[in-house]
């Protein structure tokens, strides 16, 4: 039979263990959907410049609009398409 104080050592140990491998399953998870998240947002800053600078398009107004928001630095990307969603929404 294994003394009390073996068998707490051996729990704090797999407890330890297990931790280490939440955290890192935890990390990597993290780091690649945020290497995925700023692609898509890479993306999405292209086509908002490309349609910004499509001067034939109904939406360019709209994409001016959340290009300029979002490249004077006055509220992020998110933001910016809600509101100027809104604005055009109402007209």
């Amino acid at each position: 039979m294994i003394p009390r104080i073996e068998r707490l050592i051996i729990h704090l140990f797999v407890v330890f263990i297990f931790s280490l491998a939440f955290v890192g399953v935890a990390e990597v998870m993290y780091w690649l959907y945020k290497k995925e998240y700023l692609r898509a947002k890479a993306k999405y800053l292209r086509e908002l410049i490309d349609q910004k600078n499509d001067l034939s398009s109904l939406n360019e107004p709209f994409y001016t609009c959340v290009y300029e928001k979002w490249n004077s630095g006055e509220m992020p990307l998110t933001e910016a398409n809600t509101l100027c969603s809104i604005k055009f929404e109402q007209n």
